[in-house]
């Protein structure tokens, strides 16, 4: 799995775990200790402030974790890759 880089990356993240076990959003939220439109919120990406502790209850819930990882940065080799595919 690659790191995620952004609010929405994670969101989708956390909505595929939840969907994953068979959860409702009302679910999580109860045993997150967190309001429902807080979970949709963080699973559309909409909560870019969000405090730390409570995204980590929601992960908790959903038996994910968080590792922090050295950001990659692509070179330009991989870009040229992404730009040009398989045309080179």
């Amino acid at each position: 799995m690659r790191a995620s880089t952004s609010t929405g990356e994670i969101g989708a993240q956390l909505r595929a775990a939840r969907r994953g076990q068979g959860l409702t959003q009302a679910e999580v939220a109860v045993a997150a200790h967190v309001s429902r439109a807080f979970v949709v919120d963080l699973e559309g990406g909409k909560r870019p402030g969000a405090e730390l502790g409570r995204v980590l209850a929601v992960a908790r819930v959903l038996g994910l974790g968080v590792a922090l990882v050295p950001e990659q940065v692509p070179t330009f080799e991989d870009a040229l890759n992404d730009v040009l595919g398989a045309r080179r």
